[in-house]
């Protein structure tokens, strides 16, 4: 009896996971619908805010600097007008989706997506790896759910990088600190990938 009764609480507590699992994955199918249209604005307003900052910039250069160093301006202003040329652009192809599928191929071949290669050091069944890597080969709603917490992550660390870009050329107060954030963001992206979200964004 009493490993009868062992049995069934081990099973309620998988079924009970699985459920779970059932609604995470429709929670991260809304989510990232979500995200997509927040990524939109973060991209957009921050190119809209880097492309003021370089215009104020460069006028208020202009209209307080002498005759002699006229020519003088900050160099960060063309980096700054690219780059806010670059953030609508891209915020624009990723709202209207012609954008996500050249990133997703473009890319494809980095050299990201480590944690895959972690979790094939896990000795375990190889189809079962091969399920949790490929969503689309999954079969149990936990291996979908276990590819979409890497995919949120995935989203988190591209948007830090987007960010931390953004910051270094708006010349931060301390410079040390984006230097560091760089450092942590740029292995979390190939930890995750820059892509593995963007799939869910079409």
């Amino acid at each position: 009896m009493e490993i009868s009764s062992l049995d069934d609480t081990i099973i309620d507590i998988v079924n009970f996971f699985e459920s779970f699992c059932i609604v995470f994955n429709q929670y991260a199918n809304i989510i990232f619908i979500i995200l997509k249209y927040i990524f939109v604005i973060v991209l957009i307003g921050s190119g809209i805010l880097t492309l003021l900052k370089a215009r104020g910039i460069y006028f208020r250069t202009r209209a307080f600097s002498s005759e002699k160093d006229d020519n003088k301006t900050d160099p960060l202003t063309k980096p700054r007008l690219i780059l806010g040329t670059v953030y609508i652009v891209v915020g624009s192809g990723i709202l209207f989706n012609y954008l996500t599928y050249f990133l997703i191929w473009f890319l494809d071949p980095l050299p990201d997506r480590l944690i895959f290669s972690l979790i094939n050091l896990i000795d375990i069944d190889p189809y079962a790896i091969n399920r949790i890597t490929d969503i689309h080969l999954a079969i149990y709603p936990h291996e979908k759910t276990l590819y979409y917490i890497i995919a949120m992550s995935s989203f988190g660390s591209t948007v830090h990088f987007i960010l931390t870009i953004w910051y270094f050329l708006s010349k931060p107060k301390n410079p040390r600190k984006v230097v560091i954030n760089m450092f942590i963001v740029v292995p979390e992206c190939v930890l995750f990938g820059f892509t593995t979200f963007m799939p869910f964004m079409l």
